[in-house]
This record gives structure tokens, C-alpha cells and sequence, in this order.
């Protein structure tokens, strides 16, 4: 557990951010996990006075500086009369909202990533950004707020060591996982390097450097950074994890460590849901034994839980359920006792 959120990130590197509140967003449930007395929202309330950008790693969400400087794409070479003009008016400015533009730039939509429609510059601005062009200093209900960032002193990174930052900070982030997961979640940084033989082969030099260390599970290859690898003792708690916790977020080696499938079920047609819209999953000691589903209704928590198998016995179960629920009441605003459950 971390003191406050400038250590949590300084050692986490990245936490993955969602927009679904339900109950909270991902990067609030994520991070109340692991950093003592944490209040949901408090990560975007505190986010322009951090060391901290957005962007995307193998998701998009809050990480370090130098982790956002690996992940950014193109040269300024490369980009379009519009890009520029668009870039020179943000640095005229200093701080943008996409609004701010409409005025010089019209309201012109064009086809969003999800099919929709979008204003021509929020697009350009999000590109931009997405490149590295532009960073997002807050956010004003919500809706990012940009501005240039500062010239780096340090001499600029090769697409090597770029990608082999990457890759040591998502691993970082997952632990053991095996080298397939690694680079099948760095797709999106793929173009460093050209080949899939090129990404092996730096993994392979990582193992042999020792930066990377190779583990076998039941016949399944991993690798992992080893001084990460906490051997504490496992407390006996309950504990409602986000559906993209990274201890969560790699399938295979959930089903391979708990012996079931779990699957995030907001974007399945409501007929086809096994578990939940927002099923988050249950962790009890040291196994993931089944799921939560949480609301808030009328100033009061609501959690149900769901079991793969038996539910535990005994009255230490349901004590420290009991307690991650109220936990959750606090950290999501509400009167401590403010909570129904079913456990």
C-alpha cells in the first residue's frame, strides 16, 4: 500500500483508465487498492500538479513521464498543414479546450474511431496527443484540455530503446506473464520495430541481460522482473478488484492460476451476460473465486456477489466481505454503514 498517489505512480509506471463509473472508474478502483486512504475522482482532482501524462501503453491511462515519452509515434516531418496550423494555435494559446478552436477553425465533424461523428479538430487534437505532440494538462468536466510540452533536454531515445522501455514497463505492470502477452499488448507500438523477430529478439537479449528473468508454470513459459516479485505473506482479505486490475487483465494466466474464464461483460449484449455488466472480480487471500456487482442507489451501496463454485465458509468470509464493502461505501463518498450486500 502506498502512502499517496505521486509514490503510487512513481511505482506503478501506469495505471489503465476507463470512462464507465460503475461505481467508480477504473483508474479510482485500481488505485484504491493500493494507495492508503484513497478517495474516488481524487487521481483527476490531483492530476495537473503530478508528475503524470496520458496516453497509451497497451491501454490508454495516467503514467510517468519518461514511460510517455517511449510511447509517443511520429516526427514532426510527417505531419499535415492542418496538424501544424492546429499544433501552432495550441502553443499560441497555452492551454486548449477542443472548443477553443471552433472559432478559427470551424465546426467541420469528421467519422470517429467508434463510427460516430467528431469535430474535425478535437480529432486533430487527439492525434496529436496520441503522437506526443501535445499533452493533457487537466480536464474540465471530463473532456481533456491540452497544451505543447515543454522541450525534453535529453537526447532523443532510438525506436530500440523506446520499445525496450515499453516492454520493461508493461511488465513491470503484469509480473510474470508470458512474452507472447507482452508483445500482442504492445501492438500498438509495433512500428519500432519493423518484424515480430525483432521484438522476440529483444526479449531474448532482455532474459540474457538479466533485466528479464524466464519462469515455468505447469509447463507455461513466463518471464518477469525479478527485484518486482514480492514475497510477503498473503493477507487473509477480501478484496473487489477493477475488471482491467493487471492482476486480471492477462486471460490465459487467469484461467491457468484460478481455473475459470473471466471476461469484461459492459460491451455483450445484456442477454448474453454471464455475470454482470460491470462484474468485478473477487479476490479472496491469494484466489479469484468469483465476481461483484456494485451500485449506488439512492445514497446507498448496493454489492452483490457471485460464486464459480461453493462460497467460502465460515464467519471470517463473510466479516472481511463485509469490510470490503464498507471500504468501498467510504471510498466512493458515502456515510460509513451505507451499504446492503449480498454476500
Amino acid at each position: 500500500m502506498y502512502p499517496d498517489l505521486d509514490t503510487a505512480l512513481a511505482e506503478l509506471a501506469f495505471v489503465q483508465a476507463d470512462p464507465i463509473r460503475c461505481p467508480a472508474r477504473a483508474q479510482d478502483l485500481i488505485l484504491r487498492q493500493r494507495v492508503a486512504g484513497y478517495a474516488a475522482g481524487e487521481f483527476e482532482r490531483q492530476f495537473p500538479k503530478m508528475e503524470a501524462e496520458e496516453g497509451y501503453l497497451f491501454a490508454y491511462g495516467f503514467m510517468r513521464p519518461d514511460v510517455w515519452r517511449s510511447a509517443s509515434r511520429r516526427s514532426t516531418a510527417e505531419l499535415g498543414e492542418r496538424e501544424r496550423e492546429v499544433l501552432a494555435a495550441v502553443a499560441e494559446r497555452g492551454d486548449v479546450h477542443p472548443r477553443d478552436l471552433d472559432e478559427r477553425f470551424g465546426k467541420e465533424s469528421v467519422r470517429n474511431y467508434w463510427g460516430g461523428r467528431s469535430k474535425a479538430t478535437k480529432r486533430i487534437l487527439e492525434d496529436l496527443h496520441d503522437d506526443g505532440f501535445l499533452r493533457v494538462c487537466r480536464r474540465d468536466n471530463g473532456v481533456r484540455v491540452y497544451q505543447v510540452p515543454p522541450k525534453g533536454v535529453d537526447a532523443p531515445l532510438s525506436p530500440v530503446e523506446r520499445y525496450r522501455n515499453l516492454l520493461l514497463t508493461t511488465a513491470h505492470v503484469f509480473g510474470p506473464t508470458s512474452a507472447r502477452f507482452l508483445l500482442q499488448e504492445l501492438g500498438y507500438h509495433r512500428q519500432l520495430l519493423d518484424t515480430r523477430k525483432e521484438r522476440l529478439d529483444l526479449v531474448n537479449r532482455l532474459l540474457e541481460e538479466g533485466a528479464l528473468h524466464a519462469l515455468e508454470v505447469e509447463g507455461v513459459p513466463y518471464v518477469w522482473i525479478r527485484e518486482e516479485w514480492q514475497n510477503e505473506e498473503v493477507p487473509e482479505r477480501v478484496r473487489i478488484l477493477a475488471p482491467f486490475d493487471p492482476l486480471v487483465r492477462n486471460r490465459e494466466r487467469f484461467e491457468q492460476l484460478w481455473g475459470w474464464s473471466y471476461r469484461f461483460e459492459a460491451y455483450v449484449p445484456a442477454a448474453k451476460r454471464e455475470r454482470g455488466y460491470y462484474a468485478m472480480p473477487l479476490l479472496w487471500v491469494d484466489r479469484v473465486i468469483g465476481w461483484a456487482n456494485a451500485k449506488v442507489e439512492s445514497g446507498r451501496l448496493k454489492v452483490d456477489f457471485g460464486y464459480v463454485g461453493k462460497r467460502p465458509r465460515g464467519k471470517a468470509f463473510r466479516s472481511l466481505a463485509e469490510a470490503e464493502v464498507e471500504a468501498m461505501a467510504l471510498f466512493l463518498g458515502l456515510e460509513s454503514g451505507a451499504w446492503e450486500a449480498g454476500i
